[in-house]
């Protein structure tokens, strides 16, 4: 019978806690039911004579009644506490998957240009010595589309990660809400993301800042790609993708060839390097 030895808890706790108000009353000048004793000669001592120093001991053992709440106390607090760990677990491993769907869509973004502007160059070769009677399409307006897409895409995955990261729907994050989506790079993106210097990260900022550093990977990429590039003809092999990154090179290789060549163009490059700085550290297939 749990909830009868609870009622008969809570009843013993009551009956304790009026005698200690009453007891309080009493040292506070106020007539307890014990100084009204004193007065009436019903107490110990001489009639009518009152003792002031004097209290009643109390019945109840205080501290045993109070062992039971603290022990379900610390028991809530273990199982809130793992509760916690459960849902931040949850939360990264969601994360990480939604990384992973935000990679994709990036690099079917390059393969759909590597492959119109493939489909382009054979449809002009089929014609042969006609070929210059076919305008294919213009690359750099291919180029031009695929960017314009690639930067959305960057927008709305940092907008859809922030929006994860606001716990408390403030519309702001704290260093301890962005470690949530960018880990160890948290303190770093801070401290160059927060342009007023307030110490958190509205929307506007975390965007600007997640498209600018896309931005600039894909600047520095293109210049490491033409110095790699030794014969010119804009396909990096293996081997001249060791000049510009090292030991690096088999996996760089691996997730950035998109259309399985065995090489990589430019595109396919610099679209790596951004997903990587827009992104993180990605994870190896």
């Amino acid at each position: 019978d749990g909830h009868s030895g609870g009622w008969a808890f809570v009843q013993r706790w009551r009956e304790a806690d009026k005698q200690a108000s009453r007891t309080q009353l009493g040292s506070c000048g106020h007539a307890s039911d014990f100084d009204r004793d004193m007065y009436d000669g019903r107490g110990s001592g001489s009639p009518g004579h009152r003792t002031p120093n004097h209290r009643p001991s109390s019945s109840f053992d205080m501290a045993a009644l109070k062992q039971p709440v603290f022990e379900t106390l610390e028991r809530l607090e273990r199982e809130i506490e793992e509760r916690h760990r459960v849902v931040v677990e949850e939360r990264a491993a969601v994360h990480l998957q939604k990384q992973e769907q935000q990679r994709l869509r990036e690099e079917l973004i390059t393969l759909r240009a590597e492959l119109e502007a493939t489909h382009a160059a054979n449809v002009k070769a089929s014609y042969g010595v006609f070929s210059y009677c076919y305008r294919p399409p213009d690359e750099r307006a291919i180029e031009i589309e695929a960017r314009r897409e690639r930067r959305a895409a960057i927008a709305n995955y940092a907008k859809e990660a922030f929006e994860e990261a606001d716990e408390n729907d403030d519309r702001e994050l704290t260093l301890e809400e962005l470690r949530q989506i960018e880990g160890d790079n948290a303190e770093i993106v801070m401290m160059e993301a927060d342009v007023n210097g307030d110490g958190v990260l509205s929307k506007r900022e975390y965007v600007n800042y997640k498209i600018f550093v896309a931005k600039q990977a894909g600047k520095q990429a293109r210049k490491n790609f033409k110095a790699a590039d030794f014969n010119n003809d804009k396909e990096l092999t293996l081997e001249e993708l060791r000049e510009i990154e090292g030991d690096m090179a088999d996996q760089v290789m691996r997730e950035a060839d998109v259309d399985n060549s065995g090489l990589l163009s430019k595109r396919e490059y610099v679209d790596y390097k951004i997903r990587q700085a827009a992104h993180g550290a990605l994870t190896m297939r």
